[in-house]
């Protein structure tokens, strides 16, 4: 989902894929915390020329928790009764 909001650049869908104190450190960045902080520099970034896909080569879960590892991120995501929500990412977009 957070490919699809980076290539729509849905501002208004990408903060829900964070988790209210989730953590983001993208390039040039330093650590951004909060969903409205953390989509604005996502947004920034990419109207900058930068994009985001995906691909993810590893996926590991335990119970709540997943880690996310792909060229372009490695993320920790949180499960919660209304879905999954990055908690801790570093985006290179």
């Amino acid at each position: 989902m957070l490919e699809d909001a980076c290539l729509l650049n849905d501002t208004s869908f990408l903060p829900n894929l964070f988790d209210v104190d989730a953590v983001l450190l993208a390039r040039g960045t330093n650590q951004i915390r909060g969903r409205p902080a953390i989509a604005n520099v996502i947004i920034d970034q990419l109207r900058d020329g930068g994009s985001y896909v995906a691909a993810p080569q590893l996926v590991m879960q335990s119970g709540p928790l997943a880690l996310i590892i792909s060229d372009a991120a490695i993320s920790v995501a949180r499960r919660s009764l209304d879905g999954w929500h990055y908690v801790i990412s570093r985006l290179d977009l």
